[in-house]
């Protein structure tokens, strides 16, 4: 029964689940360094995007912890009619904002993150701009942002745990009733 409960939860809990990173959206090599953007939702949508960055030296690969990146998103298409609905943080950082990308976002440390808001469907632009001692270089990497997901589809794992639990709760109380019912005896195993 614990094995059935685990499959059918998982796909709501695999949802919740955050790893680093996302999807590749960019790789850019300039000075002796190789920058890898991630972005995460995947597909990338309009609303909250997660973007992690990957420095490394060329050609040895070797991780770069030391790099300053700065990173601010523009829309290239015209505004959209449709609203698209923002948690409350997004409206305190609008778009072409260069935001710090910090160890501190990520679990991994060898990763910089930051989240910066897309405000809707269309063509946008990821600005990057990495320092590194007295060197710096300014890039941009071009991102397709889908439409939003609808709220229900986005909650769906957070509500489902209510009912999930209420039936929980009721199957344990028709097994403890049963166990009354029926006496100690018939839980017992006889050799």
């Amino acid at each position: 029964m614990r094995r059935l409960l685990v499959i059918a939860l998982f796909p709501a809990a695999s949802s919740l689940l955050r790893a680093d990173g996302g999807v590749t959206v960019g790789q850019i090599e300039r000075d002796g360094l190789r920058v890898t953007a991630f972005a995460a939702p995947v597909p990338v949508r309009a609303g909250p995007l997660d973007v992690t960055f990957l420095v490394q030296e060329i050609p040895s690969n070797r991780p770069v912890t030391d790099a300053r990146i700065e990173c601010s998103v523009r829309k290239l298409d015209p505004p959209s009619p449709d609203p698209v609905r923002l948690p409350a943080w997004c409206s305190t950082v609008a778009p072409g904002t260069r935001v710090l990308a910090t160890s501190t976002h990520s679990r991994n440390k060898l990763l910089s993150g930051a989240y910066l808001p897309l405000t809707g469907p269309g063509r946008w632009e990821l600005d990057i701009r990495v320092a590194r001692g007295p060197s710096a270089f300014s890039a941009a990497i071009p991102l397709s942002v889908a439409a939003p997901q609808p709220p229900l589809s986005i909650w769906w794992p957070l509500i489902a745990w209510v009912p999930v639990a209420i039936l929980v709760y009721v199957w344990r109380g028709c097994l403890v009733r049963a166990k009354r019912v029926a006496g100690p005896s018939a839980w017992t195993v006889n050799p």
